[in-house]
């Protein structure tokens, strides 16, 4: 089928690929073990870390402060964190693992960005640099337009038809009045 696909579609093939990966892993690791991958990266980072401010552990697992504290929330609520005010600073909030969380890890699955570190440490530096070049160059491609909010990664006559349909529903919506929006 990939034969018949210009260069393009085969990257937004291989994107879409990728998408899917993370998305069926996400899936599995929710139906099997009722925790969400960046649940599980959180607790992870916990372990690693022991009691930490939220700030840093936002840093240490490339997730805003905001994500991390609604995570947080939700590992709060069913027992695997406890949250409590730093003493020597009211303002910062820490987290650590619980017992329970303790026992969930010992028998944690693997992430899929493991396998992903795991098998890419094996290539060698000038496939990394490739591969690392490339995607950087196709993150500022994507960024580099407005994108649109479709569902799935398309180009060509397809594009063609999705654009036409997200330009007629975007003029088919009000306009808000200029002195209504002072």
């Amino acid at each position: 089928m990939e034969s018949n696909l210009d260069t393009s579609d085969q990257v937004l093939v291989a994107l879409r690929r990728i998408i899917r990966a993370v998305d069926l892993h996400s899936r599995k690791l929710a139906k099997r073990y009722g925790l969400t991958g960046p649940q599980i990266v959180l607790l992870k980072g916990l372990a690693h870390l022991g009691e930490v401010p939220v700030g840093k552990l936002a840093k240490e697992v490339s997730l805003s402060h905001a994500t991390v504290t609604d995570i947080l929330a939700r590992l709060e609520k069913r027992g695997l964190v406890l949250k409590t005010r730093d003493n020597a600073d009211r303002r910062r909030v820490l987290a650590k693992l619980t017992d329970s969380s303790l026992e969930f890890l010992k028998n944690a699955p693997s992430l899929l960005q493991e396998r992903f570190v795991e098998e890419f440490g094996e290539l060698q530096d000038w496939e990394q640099t490739l591969i690392l070049s490339s995607l950087q160059r196709i993150a500022v491609m994507m960024e580099a337009e407005k994108i649109d909010a479709a569902p799935v990664l398309v180009s060509g006559p397809l594009l063609a038809t999705v654009k036409e349909t997200t330009d007629a529903m975007t003029t088919e919506l009000p306009q808000p009045d200029k002195k209504e929006q002072r």
